[in-house]
């Protein structure tokens, strides 16, 4: 009975390593994927992050063009300011972030629109490399895009002022070409950058012609 009884768990032992093996192989198939391949498990956050949906915002519609900004951003009432935007022409709209007790006279994070008297991009751009230049900005990156159809570059520059380093995303459009262009600046101190990027991106996304 002795032999008997030890040769019947032979096969139970021999499942129970079947089994130990298999999930061992799965879990190490799932492991190897998540190594490789760790994006596929982070779509929905990033989709999540990079979102404008989320931000509230009312909309702007004037001088032939509109856009969508954050909810709680005043208008600058002073365009009039080169400290702000650099070389003339004034822009035709602008907006500041109250948050943090700011106001119009100590504002740090904005954006403004300017419409541009260019025959082309390249010369539009040209320019703008010219004047950023001159007064000690750096470029940090440039690529280009589409705004709604319409041809782009963005272009990133960084600069200090006041012992704080701003970082500045412009958009330069081509609304029509040989005849109209924009270019969209949205400035904020570096270390805000990346928290307000959703809320430069909501307006320049948003940006069209008015028909």
């Amino acid at each position: 009975m002795g032999v008997l009884h030890i040769s019947s768990q032979k096969p139970k032992i021999w499942k129970s390593k079947k089994i130990i093996i298999l999930a061992a192989t799965i879990l190490i198939l799932i492991v190897a994927i998540l190594i490789l391949y760790p994006s596929l498990f982070h779509i929905g956050t990033r989709i999540n992050n990079n979102s404008t949906q989320t931000i509230p915002y009312k909309t702007y519609a004037a001088n032939g063009i509109t856009f969508k900004y954050p909810a709680d951003w005043k208008p600058i009432s002073d365009l009039h300011s080169p400290s702000r935007w650099g070389y003339p022409p004034d822009p035709i709209v602008a907006f500041y972030d109250p948050s943090g007790n700011h106001t119009e006279s100590n504002i740090s994070t904005y954006f403004y629109i300017k419409q541009l008297n260019f025959k082309s991009l390249d010369e539009q751009l040209s320019r703008y490399r010219h004047d950023i230049a001159e007064i000690g900005q750096i470029e940090v990156s440039e690529r280009n895009i589409t705004v709604n159809g319409m041809r782009a570059v963005e272009l990133i520059k960084t600069w200090h002022a006041d012992g704080i380093q701003y970082q500045a995303l412009t958009v330069h459009i081509e609304a029509l070409p040989g005849s109209k262009y924009y270019r969209i600046g949205c400035v904020t101190p570096l270390s805000k950058y990346n928290e307000t990027l959703p809320k430069f991106k909501l307006v320049i996304d948003s940006f069209k012609l008015l028909q």
